[in-house]
Order: C-alpha cells, then structure tokens, then sequence
C-alpha cells in the first residue's frame, strides 16, 4: 500500500465525510489529509528519513494515529508498543531495532531524558506536537517501495528474546483483501476502533477508513459502559473484538438491546470464539451477525474468516475459525511434518504472499518459524469436509495426562457452558503421577453460588475421565493482555 496515494484518493473521493473520531479530536478526510501532511513535513525537518523506525508508545489517540499515518508517508517503519510497556523494556526495544523517533504521552515525559541517554534515539515528539502549527516547506516524497518494511510489531515470546514481526508496505494490503474478499464492510459503516495500536488490529483499524471509506470511532482502552454508550451514540455498525470483551458486554447487568440496535457485523478475533457467544447473541440480539475469524501478525491477518452467510448451527461447531482467502494456503501437519488428511488434529500451516518477512533481526527464529515458504503458526487444529478451519489450541498449550492429549479449547468450550459460569480458561500444571493435570480457572457470573464439584459434575456428562479437570480455581477476573485475550501463563 503506498499511504500517501492512498490517503490522497480517499480525500479526493470522500472529502468532507467523516474519517476518525475520538473525545480528544475528529478529522474528515481532507482534515486528515492535511494533518498527516503538516506532521510529515515536522518529521522530514527533524531528520526523519526512509527506513527510519518510528516508535508510538501510547494509548489510542488520534495524534499518535495521525504520527503513524505521516510515517508511512515519508515510507518510514513504523514501531508501535503497548502504553503500558515499562521505560526499561521500551529502551531495550528501541536498542533492539535502532529506533531514531519516538512518539508518546505527556504523562510519560518524566522518563524521557532517561530514555534518551540509554537508547538509539535522536528525536522525541510527545502527542501534542502533532497538531502546532504546520511546519513551512512542502512534504519532499520518497519512492514507494512495496517491499520495503512498514512495520514491526513486537509479540510477547517464551525465551525472552524480542521477537518483531516485520511487515512490508504490501503487506498493509493484506487485512483489506481480506475484509474485501468477504464483503465484510459496505457503504454506510460505521467502525469502533478498540484494538491497541500495538496490535496488529489497531493499525488494521486506522486504514479502513482509508481503504472502505467508512470512520472509525477510537476507544483508548475497554471499558464496558463507555464501550455501550459509544454504540448507541455514534451509531457504530461494526466492531472487531476478541471473545473475552463479547463476553463481559454480554455480563452487563443493564444491558439495554437499543444501544446495539444499529450494529449489524461483529467479528471475534484473538482466539477461537465459544459456541456459548454465538448462541446468546443469536437469541438476545438476533440482528446482529457474529463471525469469527484466524491470522496472526506474522501471516498479517485476518486470513481466514467465517462467510457471512454461515448457518448459525456450523458457527456452533467447537472452535471453528472460518474458511481461508483464495490467496492463503492451509496444511495441517504431525509432528514429524507429514501432511495430516481432513478431520485429524495437527499444527496448522499458512502459506502465501501474506507470510511475514521475518523477525526483525532474529534469522534463526524466523528459519525455525518459515520452512519451505510454510509458516509453523504453533497452533494446533483440523480441516473439515466443507473445507473449514478449527482450533484446538496452542502446540505449547497441549495437556498431555498419562500420555494422552487434552486440547484445552475442548475443555474451555465444555465449561462455559455451564450456566453460572462467565469466563474460564484452561492451563496444564506439573503432576507427579500423570505428568501433567488439567487446571481450570472460572469466574462465576455476578451473583451466583458455584462450587468445584458442581463444575465436575457438569464436565463428568460432557468430557473423558482424562479430561476432566482435577484442579478447579474460582477467581474474580481473569488476567487479560493489552489486546484482550487471556494472560494462560499468568494462571499455572
């Protein structure tokens, strides 16, 4: 994707019409145009150059949409991290990737000099720099590159060691194809933005309206009340959360059915979506259809989707993700690497243009993670006979009691449906006899009286001996990552 062209077709084709909003500004498109031109120049003045890294570390706000934006333009990479990312691990990820800028809060401003001193950095704008006055001198364009890098996104790894997933400017196409190919999206939508810039989802956000035309609404963190408010004021008709927030929406003691009366898509990304969501949406706001979808950074998802038009009884099938793109292709494989037929569980293998460059500097994690053009996503599932893909779990999640495999979705799945039960999620933890147990950690929904043995009792009808879970946890909440899904380690 060349932004800048980009950015210059929507506002000649939309112009006046509305492109992003939050409670701190709004921009139509022309607006928008302008102010990512105003900061590019700021950029170009202060050294920036192509193939610079260009660091955000901040919350969802428009500036720091804006900064990203104008990186693009000058073709810089961009390099978002978490807000709550600390001032040590900020500067061992800007040392990591020789970042030279950085975007971030005022109330970050304390640890700045000290950032500085310890890291790569030659310039640092904070939020409100964006918008002074516009800088004198034009915006000089470098050449568009489609392979050039546009983004690394750093994920959360077990060895420690930082893992940047590097994304090409072509693969900024990719989320859009996607949308696109499963007609997603039409004239008229309306888009809540609640995804992190640091995910993958939040920088997929702020080039929809660039690409469909249609706004999006920021959110700077979930927050269920606001989140409802939101729906019914702004009129939102689409939204892309992971299963944990449909969940705590569908808790809400005051859960009014006229703030959704506009909404007509929502897509469940993250982790595989439980049957339970889909059938009360189904029954308390029938209007509304929910889907489900795959990818990860590396392969810049979405790439495989659920249709549109699918029956709500196959949506309901445990685990089920969707169909992929014509572009995408899925294997399924044992751990020797031989291909797996239809219906057998195994690790789940993407192939096409879509498939991440590399870690960013790391060639012996990205040679174990792309074999032959493969990417060895670590997820673990199967293909059924309508060609849909479904999730187990994790590779490194599996439970193995006395030998045996538990896949922790099965159990996850069973659980929740369970009428008092809110969330639950499913870890392995060390035994001497088996090897391993299975763990279950559940919060109970608001005001009800649950117990262990109630649990057991309800997995007994539903799951094998091996099963069932010998340890059962109940807690208030469970932890959960910037981007909503649930924090597993955090539960052993």
């Amino acid at each position: 994707m060349n932004v800048f062209s980009a950015l210059k077709q929507a506002k000649n084709r939309w112009d006046k019409g509305l492109a992003l909003w939050s409670s701190k500004a709004k921009f139509d498109f022309e607006g928008l145009f302008e102010a990512v031109l105003n900061f590019a120049a700021q950029l170009q003045k202060a050294g920036f150059e192509k193939g610079d890294k260009f660091f955000v570390w901040s919350f969802n706000h428009p500036a720091a949409a804006v900064g990203i934006l104008a990186a693009w333009v000058l073709e810089g990479i961009v390099v978002p991290l978490d807000a709550s990312t600390k001032p040590e691990d900020v500067v061992g990820l800007i040392n990591h990737a020789q970042g030279r800028f950085l975007l971030t809060a005022p109330r970050q401003k304390e640890f700045l000099n000290r950032i500085l001193e310890a890291s790569s950095l030659k310039r640092v704008f904070i939020l409100e720099d964006v918008f002074k006055s516009p800088t004198s001198g034009a915006v000089s364009l470098p050449g568009h590159e489609e392979l050039a890098p546009a983004l690394i996104l750093y994920t959360s790894g077990s060895t420690g060691t930082p893992k940047g997933v590097v994304l090409t400017y072509r693969h900024l196409d990719s989320p859009m194809l996607t949308l696109e190919h499963f007609q997603y999206l039409q004239p008229g939508d309306r888009l809540l933005g609640l995804a992190p810039f640091s995910h993958l989802g939040g920088v997929v956000g702020l080039l929809i309206p660039v690409w469909f035309g249609v706004p999006v609404f920021l959110m700077e963190r979930f927050i269920p009340k606001l989140f409802l408010r939101y729906l019914g004021q702004h009129q939102i008709t689409f939204f892309f959360v992971p299963p944990t927030v449909l969940q705590s929406l569908l808790l809400q003691p005051d859960l009014d059915p006229k703030l959704f009366k506009s909404v007509r898509l929502i897509a469940s990304f993250g982790a595989p979506c439980p049957p339970t969501i889909f059938k009360a949406f189904s029954e308390r706001l029938p209007w509304i259809n929910v889907v489900t979808g795959y990818g990860l950074s590396e392969s810049a998802a979405p790439n495989v989707l659920i249709p549109k038009d699918t029956p709500l009884e196959k949506k309901l099938e445990p685990g089920i993700v969707g169909k992929p793109v014509p572009w995408v292709e899925i294997k399924i494989v044992n751990d020797e690497g031989k291909g797996l037929t239809q219906g057998e569980i195994g690790e789940v293998l993407l192939k096409g243009w879509c498939v991440m460059q590399g870690y960013y500097n790391a060639p012996e994690l990205t040679r174990e993670a792309i074999k032959d053009g493969w990417l060895y996503t670590g997820d673990l599932g199967f293909l059924d006979k309508e060609g849909f893909l479904h999730l187990t779990g994790r590779k490194k999640e599996v439970i193995i009691v006395g030998g045996l495999n538990v896949y922790a979705n099965e159990v996850e799945f069973v659980i929740a449906r369970h009428p008092k039960v809110a969330e639950v999620a499913v870890v392995g933890v060390p035994d001497g006899l088996r090897g391993e147990v299975v763990k279950a950690v559940i919060v109970p929904k608001p005001g009800v009286s649950l117990d262990s043995q109630e649990i057991l009792n309800f997995c007994r009808t539903y799951l094998a001996s091996y099963k069932l879970p010998r340890i059962i946890e109940l807690r208030p909440f469970l932890p959960k990552t910037a981007s909503g899904k649930i924090a597993k380690a955090q539960l052993k």
